[in-house]
C-alpha cells in the first residue's frame, strides 16, 4: 500500500494542502485550518510543512504528528550553493527540487508567479546556484496606489492593451506588459547563457502567462506540492 502524505505550502498569502498517495496527488485544498489538517492527518502517515512565515501556526502540528518542518538545516536531494541558505524562502527551496521531479538532468529556470515573482535556476548536475525576487503584480498594483495620491487601486487583468486609452488603461498596460516584459526579458538572459534551459512557471498567477509570453514555457502549478513530498521522502530515516 502506499504511503499516505501531507504538504503544506504556507504562503504570505495563501495556505495549500496537498494530499498525496506515493506520488500521486489525490486532494488538493486552499486557506485549510490546523483542525482541517488534523482530520486528514489522523489517516495519513506523515506531513510536511513549509512556511514563508516568522511564527507559523503550522508548526505547532509537530507536536502532534510525526511533522517535518522545512527549514534550512532539513536534508534535500539537490546540492545547495545559496550563498546564505539561511536566508532562502522554504517555497523556493521546495520548488528546485519539485523541478528536479519532472526535469532530472537539465538546466532549469523555475518562475514562481506569486506575491513575489521569484528566478531560481537548478544545474543539470542538480545544483541550485540561487536566482532574483520582483514586485509580483498584485504588489505593483498596491505600490501605483499607495505611492501616489491619484492612481486608483485596481483588480488584476488577464490581458492589457499596450496603449492605455485612460488612466486605469494605462496601469493594466504598465503592470501586465511590465511582468510580462520582465519575464520574457529574464528567460532571453538564461537562454544566452544555457541555450537548452526548461523554464517552468508555477504560483498563482501562472495562467496569466501561459499565453502571454514569448518564450516558451512549461505551465506546473503543483510543482512545490511536488517538491515537497519529494523531500519527505528523502527524508525518510527522519520519522
Amino acid at each position: 500500500m502506499q504511503r499516505r502524505k501531507i504538504t503544506i505550502d504556507e504562503g504570505n498569502t495563501i495556505t495549500k494542502l496537498a494530499l498525496f498517495e506515493g506520488d500521486d496527488l489525490v486532494l488538493k485544498e486552499n486557506n485549510v485550518s490546523v483542525e482541517r489538517v488534523l482530520e486528514l492527518a489522523s489517516n495519513c502517515d506523515r506531513l510536511i510543512v513549509s512556511s514563508v512565515k516568522k511564527d507559523s501556526e503550522y508548526g505547532a502540528l509537530s507536536e502532534k504528528k510525526d511533522v517535518l518542518v522545512l527549514n534550512s538545516t532539513t536534508p534535500i536531494p539537490v546540492s545547495n550553493c545559496y550563498k546564505t541558505p539561511n536566508t532562502l524562502g522554504n517555497d523556493r527551496i521546495a520548488l528546485v527540487v519539485g523541478a528536479t521531479v519532472h526535469y532530472s538532468g537539465h538546466n532549469v529556470l523555475v518562475i514562481d508567479a506569486g506575491t513575489c515573482i521569484t528566478y531560481d535556476f537548478i544545474n543539470a548536475e542538480q545544483e541550485y546556484l540561487g536566482g532574483s525576487i520582483s514586485p509580483g503584480i498584485r504588489m505593483r498594483y498596491s505600490a501605483l496606489h499607495q505611492y501616489t495620491s491619484q492612481l486608483p487601486m485596481l483588480k488584476t487583468e488577464e490581458k492589457a492593451a499596450l496603449i492605455g486609452g485612460d488612466t486605469e488603461e494605462s496601469i493594466h498596460s504598465g503592470v501586465i506588459n511590465g511582468v510580462l516584459a520582465e519575464i520574457d526579458g529574464v528567460i532571453q538572459r538564461y537562454i544566452e547563457q544555457y541555450p537548452d534551459v526548461k523554464v517552468v512557471v508555477t504560483g498563482g498567477n501562472v495562467k496569466l502567462f501561459d499565453k502571454g509570453l514569448k518564450n516558451t514555457i512549461f505551465a506546473s502549478p503543483n510543482l512545490l506540492m511536488e517538491g515537497l513530498n519529494k523531500i519527505l521522502d528523502y527524508n525518510e530515516s527522519y520519522f
